[in-house]
């Protein structure tokens, strides 16, 4: 009699092995395939080449100081806000102490490029960096259950995760940051990922509309950090099937 129930219990989770399979052959899997890069190897090499010819690529290592100072640029708040400029007496050393922790925090991230779960992107103009975006593969709780009640991922674990997307002042509105956004989709497919994530502050109404624009859809709001409250801002979470 025991051992007809545990053929029984064998038999179901068979059962129920299979039809998870199935469901994930139907709609496809967040879970991961295969590597972009070879395991035990620095990423490098182009990623993606728009229609004029210009290419999203790796970060090789002896580019992270510079692609450091291009989010310091892109990403510092002054003390008093944008609208007030900055005030050197305040701002000076916490720009400085900003573009230190942006470097150190850099240089940890990439020790997981080796891995296959960090990838920064860079686009470059006459051999400068001019645009950056990170791919990482995270696993936040929340984001998962986000992305199991609004798109019935139940077998989510982990997920593609776009982040620190900036181009230098000078070269926006050239559609850079849209070469770099497919670029990273294009890495997390390759990383077995069919949904990338993304946040993104409610208050850029342009940058919504540009994720809108480019397939995403909110799929949790609000979230606020102290941070957040402090600065006034919220946080959408996006995703989008790539």
């Amino acid at each position: 009699m025991a051992l007809a129930r545990a053929r029984a219990r064998q038999s179901a989770r068979a059962r129920c092995d299979a039809s998870r399979r199935e469901r994930r052959a139907r709609r496809g899997t967040t879970a991961r395939r295969r590597a972009v890069t070879r395991r035990g190897e620095d990423p490098s090499g182009e990623v993606l080449r728009d229609a004029r010819g210009r290419v999203a690529r790796f970060a090789e290592r002896d580019e992270l100081d510079a692609l450091a100072r291009l989010q310091t640029r892109g990403f510092y708040e002054p003390a008093l806000g944008r609208g007030a400029g900055a005030i050197d007496a305040i701002d000076g050393p916490l720009r400085a102490a900003f573009a230190w922790d942006v470097a150190r925090t850099l240089r940890k991230k990439y020790a997981y490029a080796r891995a296959g779960r960090f990838a920064p992107l860079v686009a470059t103009v006459d051999d400068v960096i001019v645009g950056a975006c990170e791919v990482s593969i995270q696993r936040d709780f929340e984001a998962i259950e986000a992305l199991r009640e609004a798109r019935g991922e139940d077998d989510a674990e982990e997920y593609a995760y776009l982040s620190c997307m900036t181009v230098d002042e000078a070269h926006r509105r050239r559609a850079l940051a849209s070469l770099l956004m497919r670029a990273g989709e294009r890495v997390a497919r390759e990383w077995g990922f069919n949904v990338a994530l993304l946040h993104v502050y409610e208050e850029n109404r342009g940058a919504v509309r540009a994720y809108e624009k480019a397939g995403y859809e909110t799929i949790r709001a609000p979230f606020r950090t102290p941070y957040d409250v402090l600065r006034g801002r919220t946080k959408l979470l996006m995703a989008k099937r790539i």
